[in-house]
C-alpha cells in the first residue's frame, strides 16, 4: 500500500515546526507524469507492465521510511505512513 500521509518536523534551537502533509492528495497530481513516465519507458523498450510494477513497489516502499537528521544547530525528521 502507498503511504498516504507523511510527517515532517524540522526543529532548532528555538523548537520546532511539525508538518502533517497528507500524500493522498498528491498522488492523483502525479498521474500525468506517470503516463509521461510510461510512454518514454516504452520509446526506450522498456516493457510497460514492468515498470509500472517497478513505479509501484517504489512507491508502496515509501510506507514506513523514516528518515531523522540530527545537527548541533538543528533538527529534520520526516516519517511516512
Amino acid at each position: 500500500m502507498i503511504p498516504s500521509l507523511a510527517v515532517v518536523r524540522v526543529g532548532g534551537r528555538r523548537g520546532a515546526v511539525r508538518l502533517w502533509l497528507p500524500l493522498f492528495l498528491l498522488w492523483p497530481l502525479l498521474l500525468p507524469l506517470a503516463v509521461a513516465g510510461l510512454f518514454v519507458a516504452r520509446v526506450y523498450g522498456v516493457a510497460t507492465a514492468g515498470a509500472l510494477r517497478a513505479a509501484w513497489r517504489s512507491a508502496s516502499g515509501l510506507r514506513g521510511l523514516h528518515v531523522e537528521v540530527d545537527g548541533p544547530g538543528a533538527a529534520f525528521l520526516v516519517r511516512f505512513i
